[in-house]
């Protein structure tokens, strides 16, 4: 095989290579989970993988299909993400209609399926009849953030692959593969914490604008006379992705005061531009009520992928807060 498909991906190296054995001895598994956090580089991945499998690249304009219910690259590739919140049965219907077409002889077909964990009943059950007879030649790829909200029946026949944040030394090499020498990396390194679309993203002088946000969460909470009242105010007109990025903004915070506080120096801080702002917080918020809201965020985290209303979440992280910090 091309081994040259997965250079566009960053870190990885263990799987790129075990996915390339599987793929010269043709043992590549009939389905296959790529579980992992948010940005990690799944899909590009999958996309790799397909690549490789078919024999040529595939979907190299994927980000401007976004709403097609099936996109399809000739007819061996094929991609489904959610059309809003969620995949639909119809999507499957018609992913079905185009594989029930003869693709070319001696090639194999694959079908990626994005964000899989949003399916719903009639997805999962298509799904699950065509895993269990699946047609000749045919590789599916399912991603997935949340492995664990998926089907046990479907995650017994298929292969599961992890994906773990890539580690400080692989993004380098991975960004000076991509970007030539030369380039000040260390700053989004630290505060990607191993995610490569956040990596990028900084360096691309994204991703940042949300912090203050986090900050006004953690000053409101901490100071103000009516912190609820002033937060849900605040809060009203954020959407589900900005709420996402608040919460994990305020998930950093929480980690560099800890690392603060502990005196471990300013080499394990990611958010070194926030030191001042941090520091002025640190004597309302104790190690306790630090580690507490972590949880806290990550229940939140959990229900915005969820699609619990934006306000309920709002309304149950700020209250818990407010009561960490010993209030009420």
């Amino acid at each position: 095989m091309d081994r040259t498909l997965f250079d566009p991906i960053i870190g990885h190296g263990r799987l790129k290579e075990q996915f390339a054995r599987l793929i010269d001895e043709d043992r590549v598994p009939h389905a296959m989970i790529f579980a992992g956090p948010a940005g990690v580089g799944k899909t590009m991945m999958a996309i790799a993988v397909a690549s490789a499998l078919v024999g040529r690249r595939v979907f190299p304009d994927l980000a401007s299909r976004e709403g097609e219910a099936v996109a399809g690259d000739k007819d061996d590739a094929f991609y489904l993400a959610p059309l809003g919140a969620m995949l639909k049965v119809d999507q499957f219907r018609q992913l079905q209609g185009e594989l029930a077409l003869q693709g070319e002889a001696g090639h194999r077909r694959v079908c990626i399926i994005d964000h899989v964990e949003t399916m719903n009943t009639e997805f999962a059950n298509r799904m699950l009849k065509i895993l269990e007879e699946p047609p000749s030649g045919v590789c599916f790829i399912l991603i997935t953030d949340q492995p664990d909200l998926l089907l046990p029946t479907i995650i017994s026949r298929c292969a599961r692959f992890t994906f773990d944040p890539v580690s400080d030394e692989e993004m380098r090499q991975g960004l000076r593969r991509l970007k030539g020498d030369g380039g000040n990396w260390e700053e989004a390194i630290l505060w990607g914490g191993g995610i490569v679309r956040t990596v990028l993203s900084y360096l691309e002088g994204q991703g940042t604008d949300k912090a203050h946000f986090a900050l006004d969460f953690l000053t409101i909470t901490a100071k103000h006379a009516c912190p609820y009242a002033k937060w849900l105010a605040v809060s009203a007109v954020l959407t589900d992705t900005e709420t996402t990025e608040i919460l994990g903004w305020i998930s950093l915070f929480l980690r560099d005061m800890a690392v603060l506080r502990s005196g471990a120096g300013r080499d394990y801080i990611r958010l070194k531009g926030y030191i001042h702002e941090m520091t002025e917080l640190l004597p309302y918020w104790t190690d306790d009520a630090v580690f507490g809201l972590s949880q806290v965020l990550d229940e939140g985290l959990e229900a915005v992928s969820r699609h619990v209303n934006v306000r309920l979440v709002w309304d149950y992280v700020c209250i818990r807060a407010i009561r960490l910090r010993g209030g009420f």
